[in-house]
């Protein structure tokens, strides 16, 4: 159980690693392009495309930082009660069905996004003739990240003493 977990916390740390680098250009991209818009536009020259293109990115910002998030234990849970309880297996056990149930999700959010996706590859941009394929497939991708890190921490409740420290939300 000790390698599967080892090379579940090294993907999930590689996978965060690339999250994170994926939203910080992002990030920069969406402030560049913006900012360049605002003041093109200030000057009369303003191009057509810089809405769409920072909606893209805003779009695969969403569905790859939630990865992050989710690995920081940043996303919205009620923990006070699970952190109350004494009772160690009990505990376990919560954290277990709460695990289980996100990964249910997150499969579910990684096939239904995968169709939307390829159902638009013929599908391009109103400004940009682009494919949206490109933006959709964020959805997909994101969820994979997140069930890579639900994997690490739901393998992770078996092996440490205290299965607190595998709470999806802190």
């Amino acid at each position: 159980m000790t390698k599967v977990l080892s090379w579940l916390e090294l993907a999930s740390n590689r996978v965060d690693r690339i999250a994170v680098w994926i939203s910080i250009l992002y990030a920069f991209l969406v402030t560049v392009t913006v900012l360049a818009s605002v003041f093109l536009r200030m000057a009369g020259n303003a191009p057509t495309w810089s809405e769409e293109f920072a909606r893209w990115l805003l779009v695969g910002i969403a569905f790859i930082s939630a990865s992050a998030a989710l690995k920081r234990g940043s996303h919205i849970g009620i923990t006070a009660l699970v952190k109350s309880i004494p009772s160690l297996p009990l505990v376990r056990a919560i954290i277990l069905v709460s695990n289980l149930l996100v990964l249910t999700f997150l499969v579910f959010m990684f096939w239904f996004g995968l169709d939307a996706a390829l159902k638009a590859v013929d599908q391009t941009g109103d400004i940009i003739p682009l494919s949206v394929v490109y933006v959709k497939l964020h959805i997909p991708l994101g969820a994979l990240m997140m069930i890579i890190h639900v994997l690490y921490a739901t393998a992770g409740l078996f092996t440490k003493d205290d299965p607190r420290e595998f709470l999806l939300s802190q």
